[in-house]
């Protein structure tokens, strides 16, 4: 599998984050606006608190940057959060994506204490679910007509993970 390291999303990744974020697949598969801005990304960058809300550049060893790596809300009294990932055009069909969330969910499990945690993913988003299969997740079902951006509604997969079925490394 590629090496890959999680380093924590800050301002200095703002340029690769335009760059990935005005691809046309990690628009449609994302809830990312139509268009993104800078301001606007500051902002989403601002919401990654460290408590409720957690996000990473996924770079390589050299930290070049691949993509990045997203929670959504931490249910802390539930103890799961929804895992969430974009790989840049130039990192895609590498592994970059299922080595981004096996190492999103080691942190989950083995540093945030998590019991669970989950992978929503657009049903006509097959790579995508072949990244959280690769990962050992498994497939719940659907969740139908879920709010995905503006107006748009769309049905996801649910993939989810305990702790006990984490591949080892």
């Amino acid at each position: 599998m590629v090496d890959v390291r999680l380093v924590p999303l800050t301002v200095a990744h703002v340029p690769d984050l335009l760059a990935a974020m005005a691809d046309p697949e990690v628009l449609r598969f994302t809830r990312t606006p139509h268009v993104v801005t800078e301001e606007w990304l500051r902002g989403w960058l601002a919401g990654f608190d460290g408590h409720d809300r957690f996000g990473w550049a996924v770079v390589d060893p050299a930290g070049a940057f691949l993509g990045y790596a997203v929670t959504g809300p931490v249910d802390h009294e539930g103890a799961e959060a929804e895992l969430g990932y974009a790989v840049a055009p130039a990192a895609r069909g590498r592994g970059v994506a299922t080595a981004g969330l096996l190492a999103m969910a080691r942190w989950a499990f083995h540093e945030a204490g998590l019991l669970r945690v989950t992978a929503l993913v657009s049903t006509g988003n097959p790579a995508s679910s072949a990244v959280a299969r690769r990962a050992g997740f498994t497939r719940e079902g659907v969740l139908r007509s879920v709010h995905h951006r503006d107006d748009v509604r769309v049905d996801l997969e649910c993939w989810s993970l305990l702790p006990s079925e984490l591949p080892a490394t």
